[in-house]
């Protein structure tokens, strides 16, 4: 379990009945050393990341596990981000290497030599920003800000500070009307004047006032209560009026490549990523912002939104594979009785049991998995999955290997 401020008090002990440890944000199943699960081997507990010393045949032909999967629980917005490729992961990571810089610094822009794509499916309701709005989209909103603030006034801030947003936010829908993306993301990240970091502060108060049906949309209006309310004054708040909010439902994903600007809202997903730690942040985070560089690494342009819809294995199950070799993801729902078949493959895989129960068996073991249990399945090994009561499981596996069946 990892604990971040962002996390939430009661999504693990509701789904899971873990006990309840303050902001529990991140449920990790994989090797990455930051914090590599144990599997119990022989009687013994042996860490993940250790699992390619010892026994390099549970992994097949592949060097480590390939991926890191997670069970995600946001209360608070997390922070605005984008991944680096595979190429920029592995230059900066050899150059801080090489210029010594420890890997614990704040300093550190790369912590280990991987890319990070990441799948995200929601389990329950999950909000999420991906991605720029056309410019003029967004200009609207920017606009519509400015007038609620000019409205609402400042309190007991001055004319000059009036003024100073004023001028900060029709920079920003000036380049956002000419599609000018990757300038108007500079403007606010960089805030020379002060200007976004003053309309952060402001909107919230001034949001109280707004009605629906207003020039502010509904969920450009909500995205910045939760980002203003969890950080005020943080320019990134304002970032966000530049990005597409999305809202899925369970079982709905979204896939996101390096460069694909993003944050996640609220609510509660599993993820699934190449085993990589890589981060840049822009803002909405107490941690070190790296302005520069994901500038340097962020795509600024309009695209489709990055849904991925699974293609169904069976009535009740279904995969998601988007075009990545480190992972794909299988969606199993399972009422009473129920019975899939895991298929021997090349590589190894997690299985996560979400809701209910199900009955794990291989030639080795039996294995009963309840919620939020997970089991790891070693290369070429063949299991059998029956459902006790309704449940729902997830089977995160390498993404080139061959498909399973039932």
């Amino acid at each position: 379990m990892r604990h971040y401020a962002w996390g939430s008090a009661t999504a693990f002990p509701r789904l899971f009945g873990m006990p309840a440890d303050g902001p529990q944000a991140e449920l990790w199943m994989g090797a990455h050393p930051a914090a590599p699960s144990e599997v119990l081997l022989d009687g013994a507990r042996i860490s993940l990341d250790h699992l390619p010393a010892h026994r390099p045949e549970m992994l097949g032909d592949l060097p480590e596990l390939p991926f890191l999967f997670k069970v995600l629980a946001a209360e608070q917005p997390l922070s605005i981000q984008t991944h680096p490729t595979a190429e920029r992961a592995r230059a900066g990571y050899a150059a801080e290497e090489a210029a010594g810089v420890p890997l614990d610094s704040p300093s550190r822009r790369y912590v280990d030599a991987h890319h990070k794509p990441e799948l995200v499916v929601a389990v329950e309701h999950f909000s999420a920003l991906c991605g720029f709005r056309p410019g003029p989209e967004a200009a609207a909103d920017v606009a519509a800000v400015a007038d609620l603030l000019r409205t609402a006034g400042t309190g007991s801030e001055g004319p000059a500070d009036t003024a100073r947003v004023d001028e900060a936010l029709n920079q920003l829908r000036t380049l956002l009307e000419a599609e000018r993306l990757a300038e108007a993301l500079e403007l606010i990240l960089r805030d020379a004047h002060g200007g976004f970091a003053q309309a952060a502060d402001l909107v919230v108060p001034a949001l109280k006032s707004v009605r629906p049906g207003s020039a502010l949309c509904d969920g450009a209006a909500d995205t910045l209560r939760r980002a203003g309310g969890a950080f005020p004054g943080d320019p990134g708040v304002i970032v966000t009026l530049l990005l597409n909010r999305v809202d899925l439902s369970p079982g709905e994903a979204l896939y996101l490549p390096a460069g694909n600007l993003h944050a996640y809202l609220h609510g509660v997903a599993v993820e699934i990523m190449a085993s990589s730690d890589n981060v840049l942040r822009g803002g909405l985070t107490a941690k070190p912002v790296d302005v520069d560089e994901l500038l340097a690494v962020t795509t600024p342009a309009v695209l489709p939104l990055p849904w991925c819809t699974p293609e169904p294995v069976s009535e009740r199950w279904h995969r998601y594979a988007p075009p990545c070799e480190e992972f794909r993801l299988d969606r199993l729902e399972l009422d009473d009785g129920d019975t899939a078949t895991w298929a021997p493959q090349d590589g190894p895989a997690v299985v996560l049991c979400l809701r209910g129960e199900v009955l794990l068996r291989s030639e080795a073991s039996e294995i009963a998995v309840g919620a939020g249990e997970s089991v790891l399945l070693t290369a070429g090994e063949r299991a059998v999955l029956t459902s006790e009561g309704q449940s729902e499981v997830f089977v995160a596996a390498p993404g080139a290997v061959p498909s399973s069946a039932l």
